[in-house]
């Protein structure tokens, strides 16, 4: 495990922490949102298909949830957020969950990027929380069955300044179309090689687009961040005016992504003169639709992580399974529920006292004998 402490001498030149107009913007407008309370009308979902630029094919999936919650006793943004797909039949992803300060504060913010190569699957976690005078991140890298590797990075207060982590970023955007884009707005945002970098977010002309027959002006936002000595990566995202995410394509991405459906509130009433034809239902192989497989192989990484997770913060746990099956295997009862239940009985405080493993007075003889 390394550590990296960042000083607070320099910053301008080591971290290309923004300046100028873009900064000024930026400073409005964190300084007109509510620092308490959250704003409502940004707390919904979002869905989008990812579709290859060559032969439209769907190919994976984005989905953004938005709620609101609470971090330390206060009122915050609850953002999660999971990009998945197949790429050359393997299973890739990212997975996001953050707590968001209604001011765009990052509270908490864990990141699970996989590729799951058969046999050497590739995993990336990150965790930035907050710690007295600063953040701290710890980033754990692993390849197949190889040891995690983990580096730290701490950042000042300072340093954290106009910071928008990726699920603030999902925030910020849903906020700036409700309130209007500014010019530009440049924020601090960590690089790829975990150093602080500047990204900037500027209004690009409007759409007019077309969806389950309806014709709907979207708005435009890029967003784009600096590489330094490379070309930045840039981001045209196209959002409905109510902040629901139209499409997203990064420069140069052989994907783009777009909305699986028309949120509710855009849909026309009864009346309107909509057709959906009836595709009737044929046979479910979910493990040949590309959708479906895409959401078992997300949701089992997920379920995976959290189970591990609990195991880490439980370490009693294995004691209490490991004394269970030895006792088991000495005792080898007939029985082996009633045996269980003899054996966990005594962890209950009120449970009726009796002899500890009483049925287990009850010896499998034949099974003792055999050996």
């Amino acid at each position: 495990v390394s550590t990296q402490s960042t000083g607070s001498s320099g910053i301008n030149a080591e971290y290309g922490v923004s300046e100028g107009s873009a900064v000024v913007e930026a400073d409005n407008f964190i300084s007109k949102l509510d620092d308490v309370r959250v704003d409502s009308r940004i707390l919904f979902k979002d869905r989008l298909i990812t579709l290859s630029e060559t032969t439209g094919k769907e190919v994976g999936e984005l989905s953004i949830s938005v709620e609101s919650s609470t971090h330390g006793g206060k009122e915050c943004y609850l953002v999660q957020a999971n990009s998945n797909g197949v790429v050359d039949t393997i299973p890739v992803g990212t997975n996001i969950t953050a707590y968001i300060s209604p001011t765009l504060q990052t509270l908490e913010h864990s990141q699970h990027e996989y590729v799951n190569i058969p046999g050497k699957a590739l995993n990336k976690r990150a965790l930035l929380s907050q710690e007295e005078g600063g953040c701290k991140l710890v980033v754990t890298n692993s390849e197949g069955a190889d040891e995690e590797r983990s580096d730290s990075f701490s950042f000042t207060t300072q340093h954290m300044s106009r910071f928008i982590s990726e699920g603030a970023n999902l925030v910020l955007q849903r906020l700036a179309v409700l309130q209007g884009v500014p010019s530009k707005m440049s924020f601090n945002v960590l690089a790829t090689d975990n150093s602080l970098t500047t990204a900037s977010y500027a209004p690009i002309e409007s759409r007019t687009v077309s969806i389950q027959n309806a014709t709907l002006e979207t708005v435009g936002l890029e967003r784009s961040i600096d590489n330094r000595d490379q070309e930045p990566t840039s981001w045209n995202i196209y959002f409905l005016s109510d902040g629901h995410m139209y499409t997203r394509a990064q420069a140069g991405s052989p994907v783009y992504m777009k909305i699986k459906e028309l949120p509710e509130n855009f849909v026309k009433d009864e009346d309107a003169d909509w057709v959906f034809p009836d595709m009737g239902k044929g046979a479910l192989n979910w493990e040949d639709d590309l959708e479906m497989l895409s959401h078992f192989l997300d949701r089992k990484e997920e379920l995976k992580e959290d189970h591990v997770n609990y195991m880490r913060r439980h370490p009693e746990l294995k004691a209490i399974l490991g004394d269970f099956l030895q006792f088991l295997l000495m005792r080898k009862p007939s029985d082996v529920i009633e045996f269980a239940a003899d054996f966990f009985s005594s962890y209950s405080t009120s449970a009726q006292m009796k002899p500890p493993f009483a049925h287990s007075d009850h010896v499998n003889k034949s099974a003792i004998k055999s050996e």
